[in-house]
């Protein structure tokens, strides 16, 4: 019984809960300037860091940030837990 009471009582509010999430009045869209704004934004950002590989890592798998040099992967000696722990992927790609 206790969870049938349980479950009316998440559905009223998760009813609720989408009620008020859909509701016109909290919707606020951005403007086509606004979205402008920040597509220039990110694509700026991004050839920044693309022209900051291209400049100082090429053709290094990734540009360490703190060095500016590039990484090679599997030249250099293993950084142990680290590596491993992520896979061995590069997190830059």
């Amino acid at each position: 019984m206790a969870t049938r009471e349980f479950l009316l009582c998440l559905i009223m509010v998760l009813v609720h809960q989408s009620e008020c999430t859909t509701s016109e009045e909290h919707i606020e869209y951005m403007s086509r300037d606004e979205r402008e704004s920040l597509k220039e934004e990110a694509r700026d950002m991004f050839y920044h860091a693309y022209n900051a590989y291209m400049d100082n890592a090429y053709p290094a798998d990734e540009l360490m940030p703190l060095s500016c040099k590039g990484r090679y992967r599997g030249s250099e000696p293993d950084r142990g837990d680290i590596d491993s722990t992520l896979g061995n992927f590069s997190l830059t790609l």
